[in-house]
C-alpha cells in the first residue's frame, strides 16, 4: 500500500487572522531548511503550503492538501475537503484516510521548520504493526501528531473516537498503542499561531 503525504492546512488561523498556508517564506526559513541541497529545487517556494509540498514529495508517493471549503479557490492540485470544517486537526486526518484509502505522513503547514531528514527518519521508524508512528516529547510527555504516520487500519478507532465527542489527538494517542519516536531538534516542531510567531521565524538566524 502507498504511502500518501497530507498537508495540513484547513484550519481557521483565527489567532493568526490571515490563512497560514499562504504566508510567504522568508529566505531564512529557506536557509534553515536547506532545500537547495537536499533536493536541487528549479524553483522555490514561496508560501508554507509549497514549502510543506516540496519537502513531502521528496518522501512519500503523492502529496494532496488538507484544506477548508474557503480554500478551494486556491487553485491546489490534490485537495481534499475536510469533511467536518472547524472541528480541529482530527477531522482532517478522519477525512484524508477516507479519501486516499492508505496510510498517510501528516504534517501541519504551521510547522516550517522541519527538515526532509526528519520526515524520513519518521518513516525510517515506522511500526506497520500500531496505529500511528509519532515523534513524542519524552521531557513532557507529550505527542508531536503535526509530523505522524497514520495506519489506514487507524481509520474505524479513529472515527468512533471522533463520533462520540473526541477531538484531542494527545488524548487519541494515548489511548491506542502507537510506535514513539524520540525528538532530535525540537526547534523543528516550532508551530506559528500568530503574526508575532510568524515575525520571529522570519528573523531566524
Amino acid at each position: 500500500m502507498s504511502l500518501q503525504g497530507v498537508i495540513l492546512m484547513g484550519g481557521r488561523s483565527s489567532r493568526m487572522g490571515q490563512d497560514k498556508s499562504q504566508l510567504a517564506v522568508s529566505s531564512s526559513i529557506l536557509q534553515y531548511n536547506n532545500l537547495s541541497a537536499a533536493t536541487q529545487h528549479a524553483k522555490e517556494p514561496r508560501t508554507l503550503a509549497e514549502l510543506a509540498h516540496s519537502k513531502l514529495k521528496y518522501c512519500v508517493d503523492n502529496v494532496h492538501f488538507s484544506i477548508n471549503k474557503n480554500q478551494a479557490k486556491l487553485g491546489l492540485a490534490n485537495t481534499i475537503l475536510d469533511e467536518y470544517e472547524g472541528e480541529g486537526p482530527l477531522s482532517g486526518i478522519i477525512s484524508s484516510l477516507k479519501a486516499t484509502k492508505s496510510p498517510i505522513v501528516v504534517l501541519g503547514v504551521d510547522m516550517p521548520l522541519v527538515t526532509i531528514q526528519s520526515i524520513n527518519n519518521l518513516i525510517q521508524q515506522r511500526n506497520w504493526d500500531l496505529l500511528t508512528t509519532t515523534f513524542y516529547h519524552t521531557q513532557s510527555n507529550t505527542w508531536e501528531p503535526m509530523l505522524s504516520i497514520w495506519e489506514y487500519e487507524t481509520l474505524p478507532c479513529l472515527e468512533n473516537y471522533f463520533d462520540n465527542g473526541g477531538r484531542s489527538i494527545q488524548k487519541f494517542l494515548n489511548q491506542f498503542g502507537n510506535q514513539r519516536v524520540p525528538i532530535p531538534n525540537s526547534e523543528e516542531f516550532t508551530n506559528i499561531n500568530t503574526l508575532e510567531e510568524y515575525s520571529n521565524l522570519r528573523l531566524l538566524s
